[in-house]
């Protein structure tokens, strides 16, 4: 990227706050370094904001500040955070012009993906997860450029080092977003060719989200999913009952089951099958012929009942 920082706001076209940086000024100073032509960045003391044409952003209460008593929210009524103001104005066009693919749903797709959790994080709102370990996650990652209290080198260098990491990620979510979007299309027509509850992808990619959004008839027929390995073969894999449940709606004979190769063979009749997993989640056969043979035993298996 070309953005250079200064301590002149007379160079600079880009303003914001000095001392912590956080997700919403280090990926704000990202797309902004996008969307202006040579961009140079000042950060400025939250007491003394400059007079300047520059466009000022997470200080000084204007426009693209979220600190105001009079914020936007957006339409979950969670305020907006400055990178999210900045989408908002900037985000479609500038999709546009990289000729993203579907830029209005991909607008959309990365408002979910990316700016709503730096909203969120920006105004304090952050998610509770049960878990037995600390998640290290976009707020923690961004603050580990910041100085340690016993550190004294120049934070500035420190936030464009965070600045180069947003950037890796916030290119990293449209490239991936644009290849979900590749993806969709392509799972709605072989879902087409549903048959005997069985769905066949052409190609090894993504598809939960696409079979349970899906408004062809066809997608409720779902049971079993078989799709091109990218470690070889072919994977087969129930389905869930729902998106965002981890319940399989089918099984594997639960005596598959973490079975080694030979075993499983014997067992199954399927001379290529390689692999069931011990929770009974995926299994892995070496031709199409037997992963279509193994997702009918699942279909078939009494334990469903």
């Amino acid at each position: 990227m070309n953005l250079k920082i200064t301590n002149n706001v007379s160079e600079a076209n880009l303003v914001t706050h000095d001392a912590k940086f956080h997700p919403d000024d280090v990926f704000s100073t990202v797309f902004m370094s996008k969307i202006v032509e040579n961009p140079v960045v000042y950060r400025t003391s939250v007491r003394n904001v400059p007079k300047t044409d520059a466009i000022i952003y997470d200080v000084g209460f204007g426009k693209f500040d979220h600190h105001g008593a009079d914020s936007k929210c957006d339409e979950n009524g969670m305020k907006y955070c400055s990178f999210g103001l900045l989408w908002e104005e900037y985000g479609l066009n500038y999709l546009k012009s990289i000729n993203a693919i579907k830029p209005e749903t991909l607008f959309t797709r990365i408002k979910e993906t990316l700016i709503k959790q730096i909203n969120g994080i920006d105004n304090g709102i952050f998610p509770t997860i049960e878990a037995p370990y600390k998640l290290l996650d976009l707020d923690k990652i961004i603050d580990l450029y910041n100085n340690t209290w016993d550190e004294k080198t120049d934070n500035n260098d420190n936030f464009m080092k965070a600045v180069k990491t947003a950037n890796d990620i916030f290119e990293l979510v449209i490239k991936r977003e644009q290849s979900l979007l590749k993806a969709d299309e392509l799972v709605e027509q072989d879902i087409n060719n549903v048959k005997d509850n069985i769905l066949i992808l052409r190609n090894y990619m993504p598809y939960s989200d696409t079979i349970f959004s899906s408004s062809n008839p066809k997608a409720k027929e779902i049971k079993i999913i078989i799709t091109p390995s990218n470690r070889g073969g072919y994977d087969i894999k129930p389905i869930t009952i729902s998106k965002d449940s981890k319940e399989l709606l089918i099984r594997f004979p639960s005596s598959y089951n973490g079975k080694q190769v030979d075993e499983l063979r014997k067992l199954s009749g399927i001379k290529t099958i390689m692999f069931v997993h011990a929770n009974g989640f995926l299994a892995n056969t070496g031709t199409l012929e037997d992963a279509i043979e193994l997702a009918k035993q699942a279909i078939n298996n009494p334990e469903n009942n």
